[in-house]
């Protein structure tokens, strides 16, 4: 929780620069801010430190938009003929950035570890984890668990999973309170109730009183599904009411469908945070909702996402008032979800 006040008490600060001065792109904030949060907390290494925080956002896009320029060329998805084209060695050129990137994470993490600098590392005074990083590390030199390919296979999950998603998440949140105002009106007294007119730091046990604020961010992630296609690679015959998807196949399930069905009731298309307080209202079918994805393959770091994103919104809203006009966000395909004109969002310090 430490990590995560810091991060969120210095998004505010970065903030700021914008108050009072009408419609800005608050994407870029919010992103770098989780990339350096998922550094810290995951891999106990400080971007900013090593200057990566931008390149590697560069790089991770890039990635993102060859795939996305793969998978929209059919010509290109056998491997032969892509291995002969542009994109492939624009994309490899990438990739190799990315992991050296990675490598020098982990070989500054690993040196620290190897000269007992810090095998438990104390990020921000007064907090005391063992990252992730250091696990596997530790895992690899005392059972040999991992190589180091496979290390850097992790890293670069943590990273690339672990900050996009959350920050996009982030985003929508933000323009969906500034567009309405009665919900962010409701989730601010709710922040201010269970913290108080102070500016202390959210606590853990804070965390499960924001119940209304969990709400509007699971509202969020219903109305804007962050991954909006999970493709699944059937391990058995799947009987539907008009075919059958044989075993073998890969089948693509689309979030907006299901998030949009009308098992969600007639307000389906209206952002209602309060249908997450009235179990009556949501839908008996436990995958209506697949915001973390579904069964095995489930994200992994879903509590710590609710848990960081929590903490975020509620330094953020309680620091100032969002406006914004979600009516006007254009969307794109992309790997994730993104908007195709920039987040745009107005704000206010609260006095």
């Amino acid at each position: 929780m430490g990590v995560f006040n810091s991060q969120s008490r210095k998004l505010v600060r970065e903030l700021e620069k914008e108050a009072g001065k009408g419609p800005f792109d608050h994407w870029a904030y919010i992103r770098l801010n989780a990339l350096e949060t998922i550094g810290l907390t995951s891999l106990g290494i400080d971007f900013t430190d090593l200057n990566l925080s931008t390149q590697y956002l560069e790089a991770v896009d890039i990635v993102l938009s060859t795939l996305i320029e793969r998978i929209a060329k059919f010509w290109w998805h056998s491997p032969y003929t892509f291995a002969f084209s542009k994109l492939k060695k624009k994309q490899d050129a990438v990739i190799k950035i990315l992991h050296n990137m990675s490598n020098t994470v982990i070989q500054k993490r690993k040196s620290e570890l190897t000269g007992n600098i810090c095998s438990e590392r104390s990020v921000i005074p007064g907090t005391k984890f063992k990252a992730f990083l250091d696990l596997v590390l530790e895992l690899s030199a005392e059972k040999g668990a991992f190589n180091d390919r496979e290390i850097r296979e992790q890293v670069d999950t943590m990273i690339v999973a672990g900050h996009d998603t959350s920050a996009n998440v982030l985003m929508c949140t933000m323009i969906l309170l500034g567009s309405y105002p009665e919900a962010q009106d409701k989730a601010f007294a709710e922040i201010q109730e269970v913290l108080g007119d102070g500016d202390r730091d959210v606590e853990k046990p804070d965390l499960s009183k924001l119940v209304y604020l969990e709400a509007v961010l699971k509202e969020s992630m219903r109305m804007f599904p962050i991954g909006p296609v999970l493709i699944r690679k059937l391990d058995k015959d799947v009987e539907l009411k008009n075919c059958t998807l044989s075993a073998g196949m890969s089948c693509a399930l689309f979030l907006f469908a299901v998030h949009k069905h009308p098992m969600w009731g007639p307000d389906v298309h209206e952002f209602k945070p309060e249908r997450w307080l009235e179990p009556g209202r949501l839908p008996d079918n436990p995958n209506a909702f697949a915001a973390f994805s579904l069964g095995r393959r489930m994200c992994i770091g879903k509590n710590y996402a609710l848990m960081s994103m929590k903490t975020t919104i509620a330094h953020v809203i309680r620091n100032y008032r969002i406006t914004a006009d979600h009516t006007k966000l254009k969307l794109k395909v992309d790997m994730m979800l993104k908007p195709a004109d920039g987040y745009y969002i107005s704000i206010e310090k609260r006095t």
